[in-house]
């Protein structure tokens, strides 16, 4: 009698376990595929400092100064044909602020005038159907808010 018991119980346990798996299976294949790729950014990324890049399969955008402020660069094998660019910059509290002004240079690179209380710049690259995002730190390595004059005294 005793061992009836336990083996209802294991079959009410494997049922249960059996049903819930197949939900979240189902759940987890909810969620189309929307074509978005999230690009790896340089671990040391200081784009006051030094230019560095986020990282996609075939191309990368690259952030640096230029003569009039930021600079970005789109490089790579091959390149999106119809890249149009959404930038959004965040500050300290992670609070979205106003959008960065963006203008397309005539050498090929996009130049970008952030907020001087901006910590992080959201790059949003959209080509086709796809998209790319990638998001680079506005502050050095031990979290200070990175400014032209602090890379201009230590240039």
């Amino acid at each position: 009698m005793k061992f009836n018991r336990y083996l209802i119980f294991y079959i009410i346990l494997g049922v249960a376990l059996v049903a819930s798996w197949t939900l979240v299976g189902r759940r987890a294949q909810i969620a189309p595929n929307v074509g978005m790729h999230i690009m790896s950014v340089d671990q040391t990324c200081q784009p006051f400092r030094a230019p560095c890049g986020a990282y996609a399969k075939d191309f990368a955008l690259v952030l640096g100064l230029g003569p009039d402020g930021k600079a970005l660069r789109l490089v790579g094998e091959r390149l999106p044909a119809d890249a149009r660019l959404t930038l959004v910059q965040f500050d300290q509290d992670a609070h979205e602020l106003d959008a960065p002004l963006l203008q397309v240079r005539p050498d090929g690179y996009w130049s970008i005038r952030t907020d001087p209380m901006a910590t992080r710049l959201r790059i949003n690259l959209a080509s086709g159907g796809e998209q790319w995002v990638a998001e680079f730190p506005l502050v050095d390595l031990t979290g200070r808010p990175m400014t032209g004059s602090l890379l201009r005294q230590e240039s």
